[in-house]
């Protein structure tokens, strides 16, 4: 089964953090209060509590997730005869769910990428029972099962690129850059431009 997380993981972690770099360099902002985050640790994170205490960057993995999950949908198949919005569905019929649309939702927040959304109300920490709910990881007791270690390595990754790079910025315009579904769903045209930390 690890070999099964790390193959089946691999791709859609790095579309993730594609994305989240893609925002980050679009608000300059939200990249700086990550940095800051980065720096106030220190070191580069090599325990579960370093990774506990960088809220703001899984933050920002969240929202990245959020408005560009890697997953294009997901398959079900319905299990007895169903009538749906009107509709018949035979049991056996392979049901899709498009979930995007619904976290794009202005319910959900709309097209805004905005990290802090996943906090609580005092900012403290991340809000548990929103992060949980997330469906970019699928839902109910069939979500993901790599769902925590897809999000803590897609942090410990930006977590290392913002320490050690800074000044992320687009290298590209940002209408040239695209979402392109293959296996997961990236960024076709990214192309970004960052500076090496010195010190």
């Amino acid at each position: 089964n690890v070999i099964r997380f790390l193959i089946a993981g691999s791709d859609t972690t790095a579309m993730t953090v594609a994305w989240c770099l893609y925002y980050l360099a679009l608000y300059p902002e939200i990249q700086n209060r990550a940095c800051d985050e980065v720096d106030a640790l220190g070191h580069d994170p090599s325990t579960m509590e370093d990774l506990d205490r960088l809220v703001f960057v899984k933050c920002c993995i969240l929202e990245a997730l959020r408005l560009q999950p890697p997953a294009v949908f997901l398959m079900h198949e319905c299990t007895r005869d169903t009538v749906f919005d009107g509709h018949r569905i035979p049991a056996g019929t392979d049901v899709l769910t498009l979930f995007r649309k619904a976290m794009m939702t202005e319910a959900q927040g709309g097209k805004t990428f905005d990290p802090k959304r996943w906090l609580l109300s005092d900012g403290s920490s991340i809000d548990q029972a929103r992060e949980r709910d997330h469906l970019a990881f699928g839902g109910g007791p069939r979500q993901c099962p790599g769902k925590n270690m897809a999000t803590k390595e897609a942090v410990m990754i930006l977590t290392l690129i913002l320490r050690y790079f800074n000044s992320i910025s687009l290298n590209c315009s940002s209408s040239s850059v695209r979402g392109e579904a293959t296996f997961t769903y990236g960024p076709l045209n990214l192309e970004l431009r960052m500076l090496q930390r010195v010190g």
